[in-house]
This record gives structure tokens, C-alpha cells and sequence, in this order.
């Protein structure tokens, strides 16, 4: 008959894992999850900055197109303020040209853009375009 040393014998007669061992790795996962979720609330902050931002750009963008559009622009400086559809962001439109602005070549128009919105963490945020149109 073979005979089996002890550490066969005690090998053979374990066939699962103890409670302690499935305690600790509970715990081990526990702490890895934790340390994870603050980067869940940055995640989702950094989305809805994203998002508005895409809608301010878009925002801007449609402005500008309409500046361009425009035949004339009347008594310079042109300032105009308003809200947007869904009265978040605020829009400020500007017309200059050299005789009121110094920094705009002769011959064009500067035409500009400002975005305004506050964000999730009530933060004033805004983005600026600006363009030069030839005078026509």
C-alpha cells in the first residue's frame, strides 16, 4: 500500500475555501469599488460640460451664420443681447468696424460672438468667436 505523506493527506481534504478567505476577498473588492466612484461623479460632470459646450459652439455657430447673412448692420457698434431658446445660455452679439475699433482693418467688418452659460457647479462659463466680413 502507497503510503501518503501528510501534506497529500491535508491537501485531499480540503475541497473549498473558508469563510475568512472569502471575507477578506469581499473586503478587497469592497475597497477597489470604492475607490472607483468618485470617478463616476467626474465622469458625469465632464459629460454635461461637454454637452453644453457642444451646444454653446453650436449655438455660436448659428449666430455667426446669421451675422454673415446680414446685408447691413446699421448704427455701429451693433450690440445686441438675448436669450436662447431654452434660456440657459445667454448670447451677445457685437458689430465693429475701424471707425469704432481701431484693431479692425479698413475694408471689413468684425463680427462677434459671446456664449454665456452657468454650469452644473453654478460656474460662469462662456466662449468667444470672431470673424471679419469684407465691407461689400
Amino acid at each position: 500500500m502507497k503510503r501518503l505523506s501528510k501534506l497529500q493527506l491535508k491537501a485531499r481534504c480540503q475541497k473549498g475555501v473558508t469563510m475568512l478567505e472569502v471575507m477578506v476577498s469581499i473586503l478587497i473588492l469592497t475597497i477597489g469599488v470604492l475607490g472607483l466612484a468618485p470617478l463616476i461623479g467626474i465622469a458625469v460632470h465632464n459629460n454635461t460640460y461637454a454637452n453644453d459646450l457642444t451646444i454653446a459652439n453650436n449655438l455660436a455657430q448659428k449666430e455667426l451664420e446669421s451675422l454673415m447673412a446680414q446685408q447691413s448692420y446699421g448704427t455701429l457698434p451693433l450690440l445686441e443681447t438675448k436669450d436662447s431658446v431654452s434660456g440657459v445660455y445667454q448670447v451677445n452679439r457685437r458689430v465693429d468696424d475701424n471707425t469704432v475699433l481701431a484693431a479692425v482693418p479698413p475694408g471689413v467688418f468684425k463680427l462677434s460672438i459671446n456664449i454665456k452659460w452657468i454650469d452644473g457647479k453654478q460656474k460662469q462659463r462662456s466662449i468667444d468667436y470672431s470673424i471679419f466680413k469684407p465691407k461689400s
